[in-house]
């Protein structure tokens, strides 16, 4: 199989074709080291790659694993593999390494997914642009010059380009919907604690932050969430699984949804007129599909929602440092830490139990308001970035860590409500700049509606397909 051929295949489509005995496990890791190692010279998506894991055992397993044999890769922040680097984007963090799986990892693999190595993130998943002083730029496949967004800017860049089919992402304030947004792929942002989060954690950032992954098709990120969805044992709280697959309500017979289109986001930014326009063709085509479409949203106190969302994120920016410090023995300076991360700490050191109690209460009323809103509406869609891919080189201001919170939420300045009050989002790549560039689209539900959301991607991806559109730096044209 060359590259041209692995890459035209979904992980869905792999696992098939490993079924049927027509390729073996072994040849298809080893496209996919290939991939990396043909194009992620120019792109600088992977951090490290497991060589090794290209020659597996080609047996099939009994116990009927969706992804047996389908090559992964883990983004290097949140969950982690045994005895494998896990960095987080940070010199404070290299060579750290956790005795056991996360969870997530363990459901992976469970799943039968070969985890191939790990991808690029900017410092503790802190900025929207994926770059870091310990990697180095992380550059889009559509446009080099351009970057892919963050955080999960390496784990979108190796699935757009095609070197894996499926690759882990977090999310704390966009970090899955804006890389997808900005390379035209599928990002669904789970409910809260939908998929586990521990054995580290009982909840992350509050419940503010998720895990799942980036893919090409609807399908792959609901079967993905098959094998992963649900509590393990001991966690804090969770959302419960569907009593039914995800990956089958994709084909159950769609239902006429409510659906709110909105357009005027709750921090205040500018939005592109081709964003605008390509979100009013989105809203169109779900009207045309026999949906019923009006415009409305719901309304949220802006600085409210901006001091929820920098308190949280800095109180456990201090508590990660100092908690990685201790671990390390590395000291806590500008030689170990890029200065946005610093600047959190900082800030952090100055909030008392006061503004982390008023952050949690006002998260509260988010959901409430959000919560109240699906009752009357099946769906919400809005733009997913603000803007088309930004520079990949771009010159980072010393901003005080509230203005720096600012920046990165006007990128994205939809998507961070439906962080606080955990409901699900879906971006799907349905817009096209006038320069070709991907423009995602983003899909809300009330919290545990997966299902209906997968539903109506489908619907979605059906009537306008995108799995034609390949960028620029694509491994099928290595070929």
């Amino acid at each position: 199989m060359n590259l041209q051929e692995y890459s035209s295949f979904d992980g869905i489509g792999l696992a098939e074709l490993i079924r049927k005995k027509e390729l073996t496990k072994s040849e298809v890791a080893a496209c996919a080291i290939k991939a990396i190692q043909t194009i992620d010279t120019k792109l600088n998506a992977v951090v490290e790659y497991y060589e090794e894991r290209a020659v597996i055992s080609n047996a099939l397993s009994q116990n009927g694993q969706p992804y047996d044999g389908v090559p992964m890769l883990l983004k290097d922040l949140g969950a982690h593999e045994a005895n494998k680097n896990a960095e987080m984007g940070s010199r404070m963090a290299r060579g750290l390494k956790f005795g056991h799986d996360s969870e997530l990892v363990k459901r992976y693999k469970r799943a039968g997914l070969n985890i191939l190595g790990r991808t690029t993130t900017p410092e503790f998943g802190g900025s929207t642009i994926t770059g870091s002083l310990a990697c180095g730029i992380t550059r889009n496949p559509w446009n080099l010059n351009l970057s892919p967004g963050g955080s999960s800017g390496g784990s979108a860049v190796a699935v757009a380009t095609g070197i894996v089919p499926i690759a882990h992402a977090t999310d704390l304030a966009g970090s899955i919907r804006i890389p997808s947004g900005f390379t035209g792929l599928v990002g669904l942002k789970p409910s809260r604690n939908l998929n586990p989060v521990g054995p580290d954690a009982g909840q992350l950032f509050l419940g503010l932050a998720t895990e799942h992954v980036l893919t090409r098709t609807v399908r792959d990120s609901a079967a993905v969430l098959d094998a992963t969805a649900g509590p393990a044992a001991g966690e804090f709280y969770h959302t419960p699984k569907n009593t039914k697959s995800y990956l089958s309500a994709m084909f159950e017979r769609p239902a006429s949804l409510k659906i709110a289109v909105n357009t005027a986001p709750w921090i205040s930014a500018a939005v592109d007129a081709e964003v605008l326009q390509a979100t009013i063709l989105a809203a169109k085509l779900c009207e045309s599909l026999g949906h019923q479409v009006d415009s409305n949203r719901f309304e949220l106190n802006e600085e409210q929602v901006l001091n929820c969302m920098e308190t949280i994120w800095a109180c456990y920016t201090t508590y990660g440092i100092n908690n990685l410090a201790a671990i390390t023995g590395r000291e806590i300076s500008a030689k170990t830490l890029e200065q946005s991360s610093l600047n959190g700490y900082r800030a952090g050191m100055n909030y008392t139990s006061q503004h982390l109690i008023a952050a949690i209460e006002y998260s509260n009323t988010v959901a409430r308001t959000v919560g109240d809103f699906f009752a009357k509406y099946d769906v919400m869609i809005t733009p997913t970035n603000a803007i088309q891919a930004p520079l990949a080189d771009q010159n980072i201001k010393d901003l005080n860590w509230y203005n720096w919170v600012l920046e990165a939420c006007k990128v994205a300045p939809f998507g961070q409500v439906f962080n606080i009050s955990g409901v699900p989002a879906i971006t799907l790549p349905l817009g096209w700049s006038s320069t070709g560039m991907p423009i995602g689209i983003t899909f809300s539900t009330k919290i545990g509606n997966e299902a209906m959301l997968f539903n109506l991607a489908a619907q979605l991806e059906l009537a306008q397909p995108w799995k034609d559109h390949k960028p620029e730096n694509h491994i099928s044209y290595s070929c």
